[in-house]
């Protein structure tokens, strides 16, 4: 697999992102995930482990730092792109459709601004991806081996992101409706792979069993959630994912799509399939609650080669679409990160980074003004964020959401009668809930210039009733 227009694709994106996970600071989850690889184990409340596994191998590499976090991601971006090269050049039967797919995607908002972002979708991505090439590879070659890979991959995509198991009910929906699906039936290397997948996920799934399924519950009691139907919410889910993907591109990938299929065995149709359930249950699901576009991105890569490789390499759409997708991934990082101004303003990925080291520095005045030894506070997110910015020396425990700390050591009975410093987005009248004594301070502000960015109730707290850490119950 050589393509000089390839390598010097990737290049530049990986130049590009190294630099910015570099400077650009860590998000809430970013944060929150780094916390979990701080104590890699078989799973955790919010998503399946792959995540923290894959940061703390970066950090292994290049240490703690914002890249060292994100390493991960910028690898996984060029074995992606690989890979979708690969699923262009076959099922568009030349190499010139290999490097559209990977110029489609490289383009694309979720890759081109966000490509170095440390999150459960890289991952989720990546083996989505790996287990499609593989059965492009299995159906193109008539090569039943390649089921092995087809199952492994997609065993770990589930151990990346619960949205993975979508790619397994897709596949079966295609073994079983296609006559080309069925044709693999016989063949023993289809079950094999699909025993593979099962066994990586043995540890996960007894690791929920032992933590009375918590990880399930979270992500499945979703499933019930409804706001009632809204056209708003349902466009705005389609805009979304049309946005991400890029307008241009994304009138290729509606053309490819509805192209009257070929008779070739390696026709792109079965992607089709393979995405097809996702995309069907998320609209249903914007029907009744929110859903973004972003949910989407495992499909992502398939969608770039469908354009490539069903539709003509000739037309102004062709020409434009890439250099869009790039003029507008870099119009949307500019805005939203543009340095001392805060232009897309509430909490979002673009403001949660912005202001912390002074407010770090105003929090380690606090400490030392009250003889505080520890912090507390009541959202994960600002759990984990203190945690980062604050330095491990520093104990931060969270008091509320004890399922989502599992991987942590329980709350130390030494800083029961230590006092600590209590940060909160919500106020509490009549003293803070969580423990026996607390006295207000005056609240702190995070901001970027003379832009407020978020406001923090600050509180002087000691003695944590034991519904919130039991380890300061009486003997």
């Amino acid at each position: 697999m050589t393509s000089r227009k390839l390598w010097l694709l990737i290049l530049a994106l990986v130049l590009v992102h190294a630099v910015l996970a570099s400077a650009l600071p860590l998000v809430e989850d970013e944060a929150y995930y780094q916390m979990w690889a701080s104590v890699p184990s078989a799973g955790y409340y919010d998503h399946p482990p792959m995540v923290a596994w894959l940061i703390a191998a970066g950090e292994a590499l290049f240490g703690p730092g914002n890249l060292g976090v994100r390493a991960a991601s910028i690898g996984i971006s060029v074995l992606v792109l690989l890979m979708t090269f690969r699923m262009g050049t076959v099922l568009g039967q030349d190499r010139n459709s290999g490097f559209r797919a990977s110029f489609y995607l490289a383009a694309m908002v979720p890759m081109a601004a966000f490509g170095f972002a440390a999150t459960p979708d890289p991952a989720s991505v990546l083996f989505w991806t790996a287990a499609s090439w593989a059965l492009v590879e299995a159906n193109s070659r008539r090569a039943p081996n390649w089921w092995l890979a087809v199952g492994l991959f997609a065993g770990l995509g589930v151990l990346s992101k619960f949205t993975n198991f979508f790619f397994g009910l897709a596949l079966l929906i295609w073994l079983f409706a296609t006559r080309q699906g069925r044709s693999w039936l016989r063949h023993w290397q289809v079950w094999a792979g699909a025993l593979c997948g099962i066994l990586v996920l043995v540890p996960f799934l007894l690791w929920n069993m032992h933590n009375g399924w918590v990880g399930f519950q979270r992500q499945f009691g979703r499933l019930g959630e409804a706001e009632g139907f809204s056209f708003l919410r349902v466009l705005t889910f389609w805009a979304s994912f049309a946005v991400l993907v890029t307008p241009l591109t994304f009138a290729l990938v509606a053309r490819g799509i509805f192209r009257p299929r070929t008779p070739r065995a390696d026709d792109p149709q079965v992607l089709i399939w393979l995405s097809a359930p996702l995309v069907l249950y998320l609209s249903y699901h914007a029907i009744k609650t929110t859903a973004g576009g972003q949910w989407l991105v495992p499909i992502f890569p398939s969608l770039a080669v469908l354009a490539a490789s069903r539709t003509p390499p000739q037309g102004w759409l062709q020409k434009w679409a890439a250099p869009g997708g790039f003029l507008l991934s870099g119009a949307l990082m500019l805005v939203g990160f543009w340095p001392g101004h805060v232009i897309i303003p509430g909490h979002n990925a673009f403001t949660q980074g912005r202001g912390w080291r002074e407010l770090r520095h105003e929090i380690a005045r606090r400490m030392q003004a009250d003889d505080a030894v520890w912090i507390a506070t009541d959202a994960y997110g600002l759990t984990a964020q203190l945690w980062h910015y604050m330095g491990k020396d520093v104990p931060v425990r969270s008091m509320t959401g004890r399922a989502r700390y599992l991987f942590r050591p329980p709350f130390p009975k030494a800083l029961c009668s230590k006092k600590g410093l209590f940060l909160s987005r919500t106020a509490f009248a009549g003293g803070v809930p969580y423990f026996r004594i607390s006295r207000p301070e005056p609240g702190l502000i995070r901001h970027e210039g003379k832009t407020p960015l978020m406001r923090y109730y600050v509180a002087e707290v000691s003695h944590p009733l034991p519904a919130y850490a039991p380890a300061c119950a009486a003997p």
